[in-house]
């Protein structure tokens, strides 16, 4: 069952049982006030038709004939009808009727008591009645009568009234819950449907946020989540042409190359020079696969540290002799400044030398020939912590550049000329060895000036 119809459901089931109960309290609550106003009122009148008997007795002018017009005009005005009674059960007005209560009734109210009763005659009618003295002692009872139907159908009036009204709001209640209904349900819809669309290929699906509470947030999260996915499309679609034209070209090189070296095209003086091609472009191939053999290890376990004190000085020492080829062969001056002569550090050994080498590596693409990389130790006392920086005075970024060269597999377009040998992974790499370290590595460069990247280690 979709959501909208169980909103509408829920509230509509919660609306009809609020009103029946209002409508049991009510129809109690009506039928009750409505009973004692008119119990008040025919003791009111029962009172006034006694004390009138009382000041004809007083007076000395008790009137039967006469007493018989006032009542008859009373009785004109309240629709109840009225009976008077001697102290002998006797029935004084209006003639010739036998008393409508029983005899412990009366006595009741010959004691001296205002009597309520109900009695069938032969519908049932509601009876009060009211003793009246002379000299001190009672005399009779002045009883007075009203049907209940009459009574019954101004509760019938005033239930009708009232489940109009109950109705209007019933209706006006059913309006609000459907349209909150639907404005609930509706954004839910669109987020389904949008998933389905997202889910079939198309990233570019967003959805209108109409509100600011928890809908629209949820809104707003879809949209951003709709955002990621589409920029891991797009990463992952740079990544399958990076990676298809990273490992078409070696191969294609080594192919031409070995046919060469096959059938004798080649010189033997020449095919060591061929023979050094090859091995580069092999090892051009085992650096990629061991990048995304190591992309894939932290994604699925995370990065693994076996953290140890070492030189951080020595590591770095070491790191650029590795790389002094590389510098000759593109005459780039690789220098190092160190905060101390000796700086221990703790953490992983292995990662922190892929990490030097990872960024010597970037330098040394993008730096031109006869330019000057430069590694530098700093440390920050009051943390303890020790910060490593490779500068370079090569081309520099953008700030998009900047903001995305952490991404995996991101390669910037003017690199398609300079990083013959990269994958996009090696700065990635960079970043969750360094993050797993609980440092973070950033980087400040300007076009044409060159770039400095920079991470930290807790030190000894």
């Amino acid at each position: 069952m979709r959501i909208f119809w169980k909103q509408l459901l829920l509230h509509l089931g919660t609306l009809i049982i609020s009103f029946v109960l209002l409508a049991v309290v009510l129809t109690q609550g009506i039928r009750g006030s409505l009973t004692e106003q008119k119990i008040a009122e025919l003791t009111t009148l029962a009172q006034r038709v006694a004390h009138s008997m009382e000041n004809f007795a007083a007076y000395g002018l008790l009137n039967l004939p006469l007493l018989t017009t006032e009542i008859v005009n009373i009785q004109q005005y309240t629709d109840a009808t009225v009976m008077i009674i001697g102290n002998n059960f006797d029935v004084l007005v209006p003639a010739d009727t036998n008393i409508w209560l029983d005899m412990p009734q009366i006595n009741a109210i010959m004691q001296g008591n205002a009597i309520v009763a109900t009695i069938e005659d032969p519908h049932p009618m509601l009876v009060v009645g009211y003793p009246y003295r002379f000299g001190g002692q009672v005399a009779g009872a002045a009883l007075v009568r009203f049907s209940m139907a009459e009574l019954e159908n101004a509760i019938a009036e005033m239930y009708r009234l009232t489940l109009i009204a109950l109705g209007g709001i019933g209706a006006l209640a059913f309006l609000l819950i459907y349209f909150s209904s639907r404005a609930i349900s509706r954004p839910l819809i669109q987020m389904n449907e949008a998933a389905g669309v997202i889910a079939g290929g198309d990233f570019d699906k967003r959805l209108p946020i109409r509100s600011s509470d928890e809908v629209g947030e949820l809104a707003h999260q879809f949209n951003l989540m709709a955002e990621s996915l589409q920029q891991q499309e797009r990463v992952r679609r740079e990544f399958v042409a990076n990676l298809s034209h990273d490992m078409r070209s070696p191969l294609t090189s080594m192919r031409g190359f070995l046919t060469a070296l096959g059938d004798g095209t080649i010189p033997p003086e020449q095919q060591p020079r061929y023979l050094n091609i090859i091995m580069d472009e092999s090892e051009r191939l085992l650096n990629l696969s061991n990048n995304l053999l190591d992309i894939h290890q932290i994604q699925e376990a995370g990065v693994k540290l076996y953290k140890s004190y070492f030189d951080i000085n020595d590591l770095i020492r070491k790191t650029i002799l590795g790389f002094e080829k590389r510098a000759l062969d593109k005459r780039i001056m690789i220098n190092s400044h160190f905060a101390h002569a000796s700086d221990m550090v703790n953490a992983d050994e292995d990662k922190i030398s892929r990490v030097i080498s990872n960024l010597l590596d970037n330098a040394l693409k993008f730096t031109p020939e006869g330019g000057e990389i430069t590694v530098e130790t700093t440390i920050n006392v009051s943390e303890n912590k020790l910060t490593v920086s490779v500068s370079d005075n090569g081309r520099g970024m953008t700030e998009e550049e900047q903001r995305r060269v952490f991404e995996r597999f991101y390669k910037s377009d003017p690199s398609r000329n300079e990083d013959k040998m990269g994958s996009g992974l090696g700065l990635s790499i960079v970043r969750e060895f360094v993050r797993a370290h609980g440092g973070s590595v950033s980087v400040n460069s300007a076009v044409g000036v060159g770039s400095s990247f920079a991470f930290s280690l807790e030190m000894e």
